[in-house]
């Protein structure tokens, strides 16, 4: 399944340098003051924020670097492709509800219970 969203890059002083790099998309990419989101060590985005509506994106893009007129933004249009399943909360509930029943073998009947719960999901 593809997704489609856009992003908001930042750029300071008539930057016109591409952006081709983890570490450019991280120098560049907009946070809405608000977001609190912190960045992993190897300066690359722990989250990339991707809005769902193009004139969302805009209007931020417009919004930040309005006290000057040689910051601007830009907004990327960008797709994103969602394959296949890498986690599943479910299916690490059900191995940690068997690993306490082997642990707990004579007392362990919530366990089994609880376990019993989830068995609407293949």
């Amino acid at each position: 399944m593809k997704y489609t969203g856009y992003i908001v890059l930042k750029h300071y002083d008539k930057d016109t340098k591409p952006i081709n790099t983890k570490e450019r998309l991280h120098d560049t990419i907009f946070l809405k003051p608000e977001m609190d989101i912190k960045q992993k060590i190897d300066n690359t985005p722990e989250i990339i924020p991707i809005y769902t509506s193009q004139k969302e994106a805009e209007a931020d893009a417009e919004w930040w670097p309005a006290h000057t007129n040689e910051d601007y933004g830009v907004v990327r249009k960008v797709t994103i492709t969602i394959e296949e399943e890498t986690y599943n909360t479910i299916k690490s509930e059900r191995k940690t509800l068997n690993e306490l029943i082997e642990k707990y073998p004579n007392d362990n009947q919530a366990y089994k219970d609880t376990l019993k719960e989830l068995d609407w999901f293949n």
